[in-house]
Parts: C-alpha cells; sequence; structure tokens
C-alpha cells in the first residue's frame, strides 16, 4: 500500500488528502468490502486501490490523459450514484464541458444561480477533493462561473460597466414618465392614450383624477377648482339677490307667441324616442330644432356651437387648481358689428374685452350643455352642471368688465347693466335651469331655477317658455342696455378730450408779437 501511495504522490506532489476525506474513504471501503471479492479493489478518486493493490485499468487512463500542470486543474470527476462502483465500473475521468460564454450585462436580468453541486451528493464530495487537492482553475479558466462561490452562496449580481441604467423620460413638470410596458397582445388608441396620461396631471389638479378623465369629471372639481377660483353653487333654501329675483320673475312670464299643445307633445314620437336612450348628436339635432332658434347672419343675436371661450375670460384667482376652459354645446350671444352699430369706435377702443371667444361672439348670457344617454351614450348632469358652473361665470366675467369701466365715469347718466347669465344642464329626459351673478368684487354664485321633465307636456312647454323668454331679455332689455351703456362711455370719453384740450394753455397775442420782433430784418 505504501508503494502504492508513493506512486500516485510522484504523480501529483501536491495531493494531500484531508481528514475529512480520508474519513469518507474509510466509510467506503467498510461498506464495500463484503460486496468484493479479496481479488478486487474500490477505486478512489484520486487512483490508489483502497485495498492497497493498484489498479492497472485505472493508470492506463490515467495515462491516456495529459498530465502537464497548465492542463491537470481542468480534471473533474463524474461519479454515478451515492457509493463508489466497483472495479468492474471503473470510474472514468473526463475533462469538464465547457460552458457558454454570456455577457455580463444580463446578469440583472437573470434569475439568481442555483448552485450545481447539492451537499448531500457524490458530486459535493468531488467538488470537496478539488478543493483540498489546491485547484488552481480560477487562474487558467476562463468562463463566467461560480467557482470563488460555495454551494450554499448565492452568486453576486454585478452590473457590467458597459449596461448604463435605464433613464426615464420626463414631462413639461418634471415628474418622471413611466415607460411603455411589454405588449401582450393589440392595444387600441383609446387604452394607450389613457395610459400615457402625465402624472403631473395629479399633482396639478390637487386631487386623485384617473388617467384619460377630463377635469369636470373630476369628484374634486366642483369643491377644490371652483371654489379655489371663487365660483360657488347656491343652495336652493339660500336668498338671491333683489335684482336676480327680479330677472327671473321676468323670465318666467307668460307668452302670447303660438305653442304646441299638450296633445302634440304628447304624440311626438322623436322625443319619447329620447326617454328611450339617444346619443349626445341626437338630442342636439332635436332640441335645435324645435327650442334653441339659430339666427341669421346678419342678426343681432348669435349662437355658436362647440367653440372654446378664450382663457382671458374665465374666472382665476391666481389659484394652481384650475377653472377647465369651457366648451358650451350652445352660447348665445351677440354678433359684435350688427348688434353694436353706433358703438364701434367705443368698442375698438375697449379691444377684446366684450369678446368670448375666436367667432367675435360679444357678452354671451346663454349657456347649454347636452349630454347623452342609454346604451348610445353616458350623459352625467352633475358634469353637466359643472361646466354650466364655469361657462356661465367666464359670461359674467365679460359683462362685469364693462361695469367696471362704468363704474369709473364721472357721468350721471351711467347705469351698471345686469351681468347675471342663464345656463342649462340637459340630457333627453331632464332639463335643468340655472342663474349665475357676481355677488362682490370676488365670489360668483350659482342658482338653479327650476328643473324639467321633458316627457312630460306641462314641463316640456315650460321648459320651451323659459328658453324663449331668455332669449328675447338677452336681444331685447339686455342688449339695449348694453348699447347705452357703450353711448354713455363713447360720450364720457369725448368729453374727457374735450376738458383735455380746453386745459392745454393758448399761445398769448404778446408772445406772438414778440415772436415777430425778434425776426431778423431781410432789408440791409
Amino acid at each position: 500500500m505504501n508503494n502504492s501511495i508513493s506512486k500516485a504522490g510522484s504523480w501529483s506532489p501536491r495531493m494531500r488528502l484531508s481528514k475529512r476525506l480520508r474519513e469518507q474513504l474509510r466509510n467506503a471501503v467498510a461498506s464495500e468490502g463484503a460486496d468484493h471479492p479479496p481479488n478486487q479493489s474500490v477505486l478512489s478518486p484520486i487512483g490508489v486501490s483502497l485495498a492497497g493493490v493498484p489498479v492497472k485499468s485505472t493508470k492506463r487512463q490515467l495515462d491516456e490523459i495529459d498530465q502537464s500542470a497548465a492542463k491537470r486543474p481542468r480534471l473533474s470527476t463524474e461519479v454515478e450514484g451515492e457509493r463508489a462502483e466497483p472495479v468492474g465500473k471503473t470510474t472514468i475521468i473526463q475533462h469538464p464541458k465547457p460552458k457558454p460564454p454570456h455577457a455580463a450585462f444580463l446578469e440583472k436580468s437573470v434569475e439568481p444561480f442555483e448552485p450545481r453541486f447539492r451537499s448531500d451528493s457524490v458530486d459535493s464530495f468531488v467538488y470537496e477533493w478539488l478543493e483540498s487537492v489546491g485547484s488552481d482553475r480560477n487562474t487558467h479558466c476562463r468562463s463566467d462561473s461560480c467557482l470563488n462561490q460555495l454551494a450554499s452562496e448565492p452568486v453576486p449580481r454585478q452590473l457590467a460597466k458597459s449596461a448604463p441604467q435605464m433613464q426615464y423620460t420626463r414631462d413639461a413638470d418634471g415628474f418622471a414618465v413611466p415607460p411603455k410596458p411589454v405588449s401582450t397582445g393589440s392595444q387600441s388608441r383609446e387604452d394607450i392614450n389613457s395610459a400615457s396620461v402625465a402624472l403631473s396631471d395629479v399633482f396639478t389638479s390637487g386631487s386623485s383624477r384617473a388617467p384619460g378623465r377630463s377635469l369636470v369629471e373630476d369628484p374634486a372639481y366642483r369643491a377644490r377648482n371652483l371654489v379655489a377660483n371663487n365660483i360657488y353653487m347656491r343652495r336652493p333654501r339660500d336668498p338671491m339677490p333683489e335684482h336676480i329675483t327680479g330677472l327671473v320673475n321676468h323670465i318666467r312670464q307668460g307668452r302670447n307667441s303660438p305653442e304646441p299643445s299638450p296633445d302634440e307633445v304628447m304624440q311626438d314620437g322623436q322625443l319619447h324616442d329620447l326617454s328611450m336612450g339617444a346619443g349626445e348628436s341626437d338630442i342636439e339635432t332635436y332640441f335645435f330644432a324645435h327650442i334653441f332658434p339659430h339666427f341669421k347672419t346678419f342678426d343681432s343675436l348669435k349662437r355658436s356651437d362647440r367653440q372654446p371661450l378664450a382663457r382671458n375670460v374665465v374666472p382665476n384667482a391666481d389659484s394652481n387648481l384650475k377653472v377647465s376652459i369651457p366648451l358650451p354645446d350652445a352660447l348665445y350671444g351677440y354678433n359684435d358689428h350688427d348688434a353694436f352699430p353706433q358703438q364701434q369706435a367705443q368698442l375698438i377702443s375697449m379691444g377684446t374685452d366684450m369678446l368670448a371667444n375666436s367667432w367675435n361672439l360679444a357678452y354671451p348670457f346663454f349657456v347649454i350643455e347636452f349630454k347623452g344617454d342609454g346604451p348610445s351614450g353616458s350623459g352625467s348632469l352633475w358634469v353637466a352642471t359643472n361646466q354650466c358652473l364655469g361657462g356661465a361665470a367666464s359670461c359674467v366675467n365679460i359683462a362685469e368688465r364693462l361695469n367696471h369701466r362704468l363704474g369709473q365715469c364721472k357721468s350721471d347718466k351711467v347705469r351698471l347693466i345686469n351681468s347675471a347669465a342663464f345656463s342649462i344642464a340637459m340630457r333627453g329626459t331632464e332639463a335643468r335651469l340655472y342663474i349665475s351673478w357676481k355677488h362682490d368684487e370676488l365670489r360668483y354664485y350659482t342658482a338653479n331655477v327650476e328643473s324639467f321633465l321633458l316627457q312630460r307636456p306641462n314641463d316640456y312647454l315650460e321648459f320651451r317658455k323659459y328658453v324663449l323668454n331668455i332669449i328675447d331679455w338677452g336681444k331685447g332689455e339686455r342688449l339695449n342696455k348694453i348699447r347705452f351703456s357703450l353711448d354713455t362711455l363713447l360720450e364720457e370719453s369725448r368729453k374727457r378730450i374735450s376738458e383735455a384740450a380746453k386745459a392745454r394753455p393758448r399761445p398769448s397775442d404778446n408772445s406772438v408779437a414778440g415772436s415777430k420782433r425778434g425776426k431778423p430784418s431781410s432789408r440791409g
């Protein structure tokens, strides 16, 4: 046995059997001794017969392998089963199969490495043997492996220097926009638009508005955005100012013009169809044809449909919570040229103070908001009311600009106009009429005047009466007072110019004579 060991030692002088390895070899001999005849021996991983007799076949296998110092560390032994093999089934020593190279920058995205060697297997035994003989595979192996790690230690996950960290794009407010998720199928344009809403929209509105929802649909819009800009909804029991109560009583008066009978309303099939569910365009088409008139080009009144109001006419209290730019489905006001033919000089001097939109609609007073309902629409009168609050307050704001100019006049003829405006939020079955006014220098109030169930003939006829009376008030009394106010402003402006001219010092006769004497003579 000593000879065998010395032979093995001459083959690999660096090999030393650790205490643990010697104990495992003795246990293997004890377990296998009963199964092997005396002339057979069990082969150890280092090519030494456990019975003290060298195995010739094993020696030949070792001779066939290049035993150079550079290649010896690449040897790995694969042992099948939990125990050592008999001599008849000799252990085969092979080169390890090289691992395919992988890019270091992918280490971040791969799953944690699972150790190849299990602590309870023979593979662990061979691995420990390689460690005990001082394998220097770390020096010569170029593959990206886990040789420096024990079986129980995870592989460290490090980023390669060439892999930059992911950069997020940022919106106009400086908030990070998350990257587009990996596609799991086809997506509609609506889904993409909803997902691409910037995060800053949540912070600037001061609420948790869902992506894709308009500002007027925000549950906090009325309580936060409108209130922050001094726009309030009044409760029914709150009293209204005297000039507002008088205006409401005026539009409640009966009319002498012809109107449909209750029977005709009951037999109106189109009106009945609206109660079964209709889209917003169908509701617009019906009520534009039966209740809301459209005026000719050269008429004093003008109706603009679905035109946004100018930003400078929307009430703004310098708050971070803004009022949504109104986009009324219908807006009544005046044709700036045909309604004020004698006041053009004054209007020109006022710039665009009186204009509501790019259609040159002047001094608007009546806002209408439609909503679809039923299977073809998802109308909400709460949202429509939010739109009325912003739109009507903007109309009041334009009229108050005129009152501000009138308040600076010293003439006894000056009379402030009633700056109130009306609005309607409606769908195919219901309509709500509101009136808005400016309470003081800051606050805008809106109150409900009436509500109507449109399939009831009496409610339908009442609704029609209110609408036409509001339009008549705008075309008659209100327009005349605005014209008078503009004439007053023009007269006051001319008076100031005349007074300024009179106050200017005129050259005296003495100064004229002195200037003549001071002239050099043309003679001599």
